[in-house]
């Protein structure tokens, strides 16, 4: 080989290494922060957090909708508030909707293990879910939008969302036992992580990891982690 054939080979070489380089360091820039809600409150029963997983930003809201009580009285739907953020998901208690999004469960035990939306997988969107239905059919982990536990006090008995928007696959981030004594229901994370992905193409990971307070097991606390890929 020729010295000049060799210095061509060199070049190419060299430029080589330097694309691989900066498809490397445009991956790392990619790679989003992963954060951290610990002991994020959403003690609330009338009210919905709903979250911006790009700035981080929270606003919360009354539950609108049309509530049932156990004792057969009803209240009229609400006009819904004004949302003030340009929001992803929301959060009562422990139940789940999006903003037009949908969902997949990886399978996957932490957010490391997924690099990329996921693809050949069965996505879910938000449906509108009937807690009578649910009662009728004996359904063993019904999801429930509980608004009102004072009406107890009054003789209303709980009052329930009759028919909350809902993302299936975001609620079964944690089981539901329904219990003999109190609490009523055991809540325990099965923490996998779950992909939520939006129509302008941004998506993110979730991993749920606890369902109570961490200091003194309140409910309607939990800690979950999070990483968003806005859209390319």
């Amino acid at each position: 080989m020729n010295a000049k054939n060799f210095m061509a080979l060199m070049v190419v070489g060299l430029f080589a290494v330097a694309c691989s380089n900066d498809d490397d360091k445009k991956k790392e820039e990619k790679d989003p922060e992963v954060k951290e809600v610990v002991n994020g409150d959403y003690t609330s029963y009338a009210d919905w957090t709903y979250i911006n997983l790009e700035t981080g930003a929270t606003e919360k809201h009354p539950d609108a909708t049309e509530w049932i009580y156990t004792n057969g009285n009803t209240t009229a739907a609400q006009t819904p508030e004004e949302i003030g953020i340009d929001w992803h998901i929301a959060i009562h208690r422990y139940e789940i909707k999006t903003n037009n999004g949908q969902a997949c469960n990886t399978g996957a035990t932490s957010l490391s293990e997924v690099k990329s939306l996921p693809t050949g997988v069965t996505w879910t969107s938000d449906e509108t879910v009937s807690y009578e239905s649910q009662q009728a059919e004996g359904v063993a982990e019904p999801l429930e939008v509980i608004t009102d536990m004072a009406g107890m006090m009054t003789g209303n008995g709980v009052g329930y969302s009759k028919e909350p928007v809902l993302n299936k696959v975001l609620c079964d981030w944690t089981s539901r036992t329904p219990q003999s004594g109190m609490p009523p229901t055991l809540y325990e994370p099965r923490k996998k992580v779950l992909v939520v992905k939006f129509s302008d193409g941004s998506w993110a990971k979730l991993l749920f990891t606890d369902a109570g307070n961490t200091e003194n097991n309140k409910s309607g606390y939990i800690t979950w982690q999070y990483a968003f890929y806005p859209a390319e």
